[in-house]
């Protein structure tokens, strides 16, 4: 029984170093998926500040046509009030000359403001840029290097769960079937070891008599309140120096 219980055990510690392991495999791509969404998110961001700063261009090119072609309405209003023949003639021009220099004045006011804003996106654009340049050059390396683990450790859960198959072969088979049910349920951890009387799994205190028959390891022991298989590291070390049979 006790050969049983050693690997069973073995098992129990293989599926740990596993879950380990594939609990980092499943990390890395779904950090590298976080990258990539942040990099997309900035480069949206990135896009839309470049578009809002050619809307601002053409505001001021627009602003610009106006301005001159306030300066071509300024320069037909002087050559009109240089040909009025009375003084009610030249009032008006003189009106009309006005509101065009006012509004000409107001226009210039307003493409300044619209040019100073300018510039200070265009600074934040420049800042953005750099910082998307960085966040992409990490993100690939991050890739190259998240990339690398992966393989890295593929190839080392391939050697964790070597000698599985021939452990498994050595349990009874509805046994091994709870061992998995339970497996799945508990976080990926099916068996615990037993220490002072209590389950290190939940840290439940066993009921003296199962203590007793973990320590002896004649059976199967599961744990009242999880239900994960239980085992004595302190039997097991025995029993593999050899300080008990197996029909001990």
């Amino acid at each position: 029984m006790l050969d049983r219980l050693a690997a069973l055990a073995k098992i129990a510690e293989i599926d740990a170093d596993a879950l380990r392991t594939d609990t980092e495999l499943a990390d890395i791509p779904a950090r590298l998926s976080e990258l990539d969404q942040t990099v997309k998110k900035l480069g949206e961001l990135l896009q839309a500040e470049k578009q809002e700063l050619l809307d601002a261009d053409k505001l001021v090119a627009q602003a610009d046509e106006e301005i001159q072609s306030q300066s071509q309405n300024l320069a037909k209003s002087k050559a009109k009030g240089a040909r009025a023949r009375t003084t009610r003639e030249a009032d008006a021009v003189e009106r009309e000359l006005e509101v065009i220099r006012r509004q000409t004045k107001e226009r210039e006011e307003e493409r300044e403001t619209l040019k100073a804003a300018i510039t200070k996106r265009r600074a934040s654009v420049e800042k953005h840029e750099k910082e998307y340049a960085e966040l992409q050059t990490f993100t690939a390396e991050e890739r190259a290097r998240g990339e690398a683990r992966l393989a890295e450790l593929k190839q080392q859960r391939e050697g964790v769960l070597a000698g599985r198959r021939e452990l498994a072969e050595k349990i009874p088979k509805e046994t091994l079937r709870r061992y998995e049910l339970i497996r799945d349920k508990r976080g990926g951890i099916g068996a615990v070891g037993v220490k002072g009387g209590i389950c290190a799994g939940c840290h439940t205190s066993l009921p003296p008599n199962q203590n007793i028959a973990v320590t002896r390891g004649e059976t199967f022991e599961q744990c009242p309140r999880c239900q994960r298989f239980l085992f004595s590291p302190e039997t097991l070390k025995k029993f593999a120096e050899g300080e008990i049979t197996p029909s001990a």
